[in-house]
């Protein structure tokens, strides 16, 4: 199944980093964005684990901090 943005998500709508297909490791992230101001996120391995929710402002400022390198080691 396929979401808005042409991804290949579960049957619960998360989509997988494109990440997780070119790695040997199959350990990643899985993100399901939802209209009504929440994004979840969970370990794609672990879906029996925590889902963690932000809001699309909380989201917006953890990419934006990616994009610019706060989290690099």
């Amino acid at each position: 199944m396929k979401n808005a943005r042409g991804q290949e998500v579960d049957d619960e709508g998360f989509a997988r980093s494109s990440l997780t297909y070119i790695t040997t490791k199959r350990t990643c992230v899985g993100v399901k964005i939802s209209a009504n101001d929440c994004v979840q996120v969970r370990n794609t391995e672990g879906t029996d684990k925590t889902t963690v929710t932000f809001t699309h402002a909380e989201w917006k400022a953890f990419i934006g901090g990616v994009k610019l390198g706060e989290f690099d080691l």
